[in-house]
């Protein structure tokens, strides 16, 4: 897979009895190193004039999630486990924990899938059972923004 990707990452939050989808489909860059893919894009932060950086890192058994900018957070996936976090956004600081129940991981020279069912606390109370889905392909018509 080359430098520049397409993402898209769908899935749901299950609150209660409401389903809260998750869509986001945009352009990013992709990295290797060794056995780990890091891949990165921008995306604007609602209602405020600035962005967040988002960087996923996957492996062969476990997948992070990092926001860097108005919002800041890092969810780590991995089978049967448990990450604490700060989930830290303008309007205050809140704990954050996500309980992996299935992690599963395709990668190839061509894709990468994940597809991961998790529960989401929120200051230790179980807020939503979560599904995520992300597949990042090779960009098919990707102009380099920094030259051409």
């Amino acid at each position: 897979m080359k430098e520049f990707v397409d993402i898209e990452i769908s899935g749901s939050h299950l609150r209660y009895d409401e389903n809260d989808p998750i869509a986001v489909n945009i352009s990013g860059n992709h990295y290797i190193d060794g056995d780990i893919h890091k891949i990165t894009y921008v995306e604007e932060a609602q209602g405020f004039d600035e962005i967040i950086l988002n960087t996923i890192i996957v492996n062969k058994n476990r997948v992070e999630i990092i926001k860097e900018g108005v919002v800041n957070s890092k969810m780590v996936f991995a089978n049967n486990s448990r990450y604490k976090t700060i989930y830290d956004t303008p309007f205050g600081r809140l704990d954050m924990e996500t309980e992996t129940k299935l992690l599963l991981i395709d990668m190839n020279e061509e894709e990468i899938n994940v597809y991961v069912e998790y529960i989401l606390y929120i200051e230790g109370d179980r807020a939503s059972n979560s599904k995520m889905r992300i597949h990042i392909v090779e960009a098919v018509d990707r102009v380099d923004k920094k030259g051409g």
